[in-house]
């Protein structure tokens, strides 16, 4: 058992050299943790009896994230010849669960209203920068001067702009707060991730938002589309969204299913 452990530790150390980021080094572990519960040694049988295993209890997309950790550990450990092969996952044909534009002004509006000046531009920078959740926490007032902020996130540099008129209009607010952080939480420190998620949720129950899309990554979405409707390049796009493909950024190009069905039924009314 303690030889199994030390094993991890070198291999989340070897993660490291690889900048792999801190959620996929955690979720690597995590999935050969949860190998080791069930089998004693690695070798081919018990790899393929864990993909069935995986396959039966979780979704294809759990499940083939955890053989993409097994077979990596695999590699590490100088036993490639264990590897089984990844699931396959069908692409979404579409974007689903995204706040629509009315909602997303009506969640503004009332923040507005309440007074609620923290919530609202909270709101506001997600679907004005694309950020996601995991980047919009560590935004700074730096960022605020020079128009945007950069930090290592997905393994790469990324540049998140913000746009100059929602500078302008959270001057004031900002001027007002002494922490670093645009959004900190109650004691001042960088606000998680889960408290973001959390604040959407209440809010989105409160002004009476479908459950379905009161979540961060929702306004990142809610950008893209937006984007594509004043702005067709999307190779930009991708790059905006810190995407290494623009075969990721595409999937904004194609209609929701509730959208699809109501362009079908206008079309067959004849």
């Amino acid at each position: 058992m303690e030889t199994k452990k030390r094993k991890m530790e070198e291999f989340r150390a070897y993660l490291m050299d690889l900048e792999r980021s801190k959620n996929t080094i955690d979720n690597y572990i995590r999935s050969i943790s949860i190998f080791f519960e069930r089998y004693n040694e690695i070798n081919k049988a018990n790899m393929l009896d864990f993909k069935k295993w995986q396959l039966e209890k979780w979704t294809p997309k759990t499940a083939h994230a955890r053989i993409v950790a097994m077979n990596q550990y695999c590699h590490f450990i100088g036993h490639s010849e264990y590897c089984v092969k990844g699931i396959k996952i069908h692409g979404s044909a579409s974007v689903e669960n995204v706040i629509t534009l009315e909602e997303y002004n009506l969640l503004l509006d009332s923040l507005k209203k309440e007074g609620n000046e923290k919530g609202y531009f909270m709101i506001k920078y997600l679907a004005k920068t694309g950020a996601r959740v995991s980047e919009f926490i560590r935004l700074t007032k730096e960022s605020l001067t020079i128009g945007y902020a950069e930090m290592w996130t997905k393994g790469k540099m990324r540049r998140i702009y913000i746009p100059q008129a929602l500078i302008e209009e959270s001057r004031e607010y900002f001027s007002k707060q002494k922490e670093e952080w645009l959004f900190p939480n109650r004691y001042g420190k960088q606000m998680s991730t889960r408290g973001v998620a959390q604040c959407i949720k209440d809010w989105a129950k409160k002004y009476g938002i479908r459950e379905e899309v009161a979540h961060p990554h929702s306004f990142r979405h809610l950008y893209a589309i937006e984007f594509l409707q004043h702005n067709s390049n999307i190779a930009l796009l991708a790059d905006l969204m810190g995407h290494s493909s623009v075969n990721t950024t595409s999937i904004y190009l194609k209609l929701s299913k509730e959208e699809q069905m109501r362009q079908f039924n206008e079309a067959s009314n004849w």
